[in-house]
């Protein structure tokens, strides 16, 4: 079903999160960290999290709104959708310019992961706490099997059985 895809993404998602918060901990402790899984990490938020999971739950959000009344949470979450991406986008240059031996202050990444990781952890807690429980209660039995026949699901690139040769690294870290 539609809503358990999304909690098992969410799932997949706060795995990648606390793979780059134990990354940011090595930092803060003065510590190596491999960048490249970094870069997977983020590759991997935005080709799956922007491209796959935030269009679902769009879909979903927008199917509500269009049948149901404005709802503010739902606007709100369809606007946050485009500005992670963005966020996503900007840190992915960051990173890209770090493994292009560019000077970036040890500082500033360390405070530009923590403020990524924040974003993206207070985001899905919203959704899990107060946006899925909402639409499970006020969304039908019909309304869901609806918005199926619009969705079919694809196989996770890290966390599917087969691995994206893009995301090895990642992949032997969060599986």
């Amino acid at each position: 079903m539609l809503i358990e895809s999304i909690y098992k993404e969410h799932g997949y998602i706060n795995r990648v999160i606390q793979l780059l918060d134990s990354k940011l901990s090595r930092l803060e402790d003065e510590k190596t960290v491999n960048y490249n899984v970094i870069r997977e990490s983020v590759n991997y938020l935005s080709s799956v999290a922007e491209k796959v999971h935030h269009p679902k739950e769009d879909m979903i959000y927008q199917y509500y709104i269009e049948h149901y009344g404005k709802h503010e949470g739902l606007t709100n979450l369809l606007q946050e959708h485009h500005t992670l991406s963005d966020d996503t986008e900007k840190f992915s240059v960051t990173i890209e310019m770090i493994l292009n031996d560019a000077i970036v202050p040890k500082d500033i990444f360390k405070s530009y992961l923590k403020a990524f990781t924040h974003r993206i952890r207070m985001h899905l807690e919203l959704e899990e706490k107060e946006i899925l429980p909402f639409l499970k209660a006020h969304l039908t039995v019909d309304d869901w099997k609806e918005l199926e026949r619009y969705w079919s699901e694809e196989e996770d690139p890290v966390f599917g059985v087969q691995v994206d040769k893009r995301y090895l690294e990642l992949a032997e870290k969060v599986r």
